[in-house]
């Protein structure tokens, strides 16, 4: 669990297009569902305790409240490397600054909640039941450490309250070690306006530029967000109403993520419900 930090956000980015969506460029249908999350499980998804925002699973929502509104985006991400997906979320903003920005991210580079991977050499060592004493001593010294990686999810609460300490004491320029921050973003902002990024480590670059839409529930409010990525194809719609569609290959693969962001003094607050994941129809 780690503080995550994507880019700065300004005023600037809050200036918006005057045109209109048009028609898609191609017809997506959604699939067989691959994941859902109402998240009534706790540790369902990436959590922490930061200096300048929570990220939590509770009470049947994933909740992120970012206490420092300083144009940070903040994100959690989670689940199986997938390639061609179409995500669906119920978000509302439960703050009622309009500066904000929270959304979907898709092909975000990482392995949270991923099973560790298994060492070959470790693994056939275990398995050597002739392996010399000095080995089988290292396998077992090393067995704990991996048995620990592979139950992260079901740690202590000593364990997490360790974890979340630590967080707290991070500072915003340290890096996320889950993850770079590599992917697409799918985002809309508190005044009811809309935008698809590119990730680069610490920089976003418009796909979509930022555009009104009547769709979109400005603060407070809450809307349904669908992202597609399927191949070089990226298109978003909110409240079944399609947005804007464009196309890109710098990403193929990746998780799944959900992000949020202020640029106010008071921060943004942001639940998310009813998470899910599907192929592509004739996947």
């Amino acid at each position: 669990m780690n503080k995550l930090v994507l880019t700065a956000l300004t005023a600037a980015a809050l200036l918006l297009a005057a045109c209109q969506p048009s028609g898609a460029m191609r017809s997506i249908t959604r699939g067989e569902e691959v994941y859902f999350n109402d998240f009534t499980q706790p540790a369902s998804f990436e959590e922490g305790t930061y200096q300048g925002a929570t990220l939590r699973v509770r009470e049947g929502i994933y909740r992120i409240d970012v206490t420092v509104g300083d144009g940070t985006l903040w994100w959690g991400q989670y689940g199986e490397t997938r390639s061609d997906v179409v995500i669906d979320v119920d978000a509302e903003q439960i703050s009622e600054r309009p500066e904000t920005l929270y959304g979907v991210m898709c092909r975000v580079r990482g392995t949270v909640g991923q099973a560790a991977a298994v060492d070959p050499t470790l693994a056939a060592i275990m398995a050597d039941e002739t392996a010399e004493p000095e080995a089988t001593e290292a396998a077992e010294e090393a067995t704990p450490e991996a048995e620990a990686t592979e139950s992260a999810e079901e740690a202590a609460p000593e364990a997490e309250a360790t974890e979340a300490a630590a967080a707290t004491e991070s500072t915003a320029g340290d890096e996320p070690a889950s993850g770079s921050g590599d992917g697409y973003l799918f985002l809309l902002d508190g005044n009811g306006n809309y935008a698809i990024m590119v990730a680069r480590g610490r920089s976003m670059t418009p796909l979509v530029n930022w555009t009104a839409s009547d769709a979109i529930n400005a603060v407070p409010g809450s809307n349904r967000i669908r992202a597609i990525c399927v191949g070089d194809y990226l298109a978003m719609s909110v409240n079944d109403t399609f947005l804007a569609d464009t196309t890109d290959d710098t990403y193929r693969e990746g998780q799944i993520g959900l992000a949020a962001g202020a640029a106010n003094r008071l921060g943004v607050r942001v639940d998310f419900d009813n998470l899910s994941v599907a192929l592509p129809e004739g996947s």
